[in-house]
């Protein structure tokens, strides 16, 4: 009799569509979209330049990107560390997607601005397959841990010529290249890595390159989290940030753990990490 019953209601649905229908229309019903996962994506011809993206379900024309940056100080990481914060996000209506991007201290010798360029043809990649995918072609948001959340920044108040960044969210990003360089050898190496020079030789290439330099009126919102006990990247980093954010009058917030160093996430803070993010997105990514 159930089956029946449903037989009968799915006639009748038929039915009344077809009524409201002219004579030799065809009857489309669309189905929502599921989640939908794509692994390894080439974005560009360089083998570092690979994406996974994490579609939400339901998704359309109007949804934004959350595109995440790993850490490594330049020189090392993988995409694959932030694959659970982006599925997060993906749960939460965002499309997400984790990037590897051009490493320093290799054969290639990819220094500066060899990483904030793979944003960008990230960025211009994930936009031409908007249609395809069913996202938004225009409406992005950037978020990276240390040395990504600096390319993060720097992409995003130097490079984002085209306007599709709309929010970026920092985690122990550093600000100021130029900063003491007395903190520790390895520190100095990693950034001559990075800049392929010393700060005595061009001290104003590290000024170029610091996020700090290039904030102005134009800036975008930026949420900022760092751990008061980081000995990598101080947390006075984010205080000169969003000093100098407030004063060109940009929306920002900082976040500081007192309890954490450069791995500021841990079991107590990570629900209000998220909560954070997700209200920043939703003030700003639209």
């Amino acid at each position: 009799m159930l089956r029946f019953t449903k037989l009968f209601a799915g006639i009748l649905f038929l039915l009344i569509v077809s009524a409201g229908c002219k004579k030799g229309e065809a009857v489309i019903v669309l189905e929502p979209l599921a989640v939908a996962e794509y692994q390894n994506v080439a974005y560009g011809s360089n083998l570092r330049h690979v994406l996974d993206m994490y579609l939400p379900a339901a998704r359309d024309a109007n949804t934004p990107v959350v595109l995440l940056l790993h850490g490594g100080s330049w020189y090392e990481g993988d995409k694959g560390s932030l694959t659970e914060l982006a599925k997060h996000f993906r749960d939460k209506g965002y499309a997400a997607a984790t990037m590897n991007y051009r490493l320093t201290n290799t054969a290639e010798n990819n220094i500066h601005p060899a990483q904030v360029n793979d944003i960008g043809k990230a960025i211009e990649f994930i936009s031409s397959k908007s249609a395809e995918w069913k996202i938004s072609a225009d409406k992005f948001a950037l978020q990276g841990a240390s040395a990504g959340a600096h390319l993060s920044l720097l992409y995003t108040y130097k490079f984002n010529a085209n306007n599709k960044v709309k929010a970026v969210i920092s985690m122990a990003g550093p600000t100021d290249l130029s900063a003491d360089q007395s903190a520790s050898p390895a520190q100095i190496q990693v950034l001559s890595w990075f800049l392929g020079t010393s700060i005595q030789a061009d001290p104003a290439l590290y000024a170029d390159a610091s996020p700090l330099t290039h904030v102005s009126v134009k800036a975008k919102p930026t949420l900022i989290f760092h751990g008061k006990l980081d000995i990598v990247v101080p947390y006075q980093q984010a205080e000169l940030l969003k000093n100098k954010l407030d004063q060109y009058g940009i929306a920002n917030k900082l976040v500081l753990y007192g309890d954490t160093g450069h791995e500021l996430l841990n079991l107590s803070n990570k629900d209000q990490f998220l909560s954070d993010c997700e209200n920043w997105l939703k003030l700003y990514l639209k």
